[in-house]
């Protein structure tokens, strides 16, 4: 699975917008992802922060700083 679509299945999973390095997390304990490389984390945040940039059909939307949500949850807010 990419990072793009295993980010998607953690936040439908979990309800409510996580910190990109809290995404990477559940999905490598989950299995949605393998990482070879050591910072799993940043390829997470640049994925996600790209298609929020570039992509208007995105899936995601991001909520603060480093904090992502998927858009069908509306105007859902975070508490970082």
């Amino acid at each position: 699975m990419d990072f793009k679509s295993a980010a998607r299945e953690v936040l439908s999973e979990i309800g409510h917008p996580l910190h990109y390095s809290d995404i990477s997390e559940v999905a490598l304990e989950d299995g949605y992802i393998e990482s070879a490389g050591s910072t799993p984390q940043n390829t997470m945040r640049a994925r996600l922060s790209v298609d929020v940039r570039d992509n208007p059909e995105t899936p995601f939307t991001q909520t603060a700083p480093g904090v992502y949500g998927l858009r069908e949850w509306g105007s859902l807010r975070s508490g970082y």
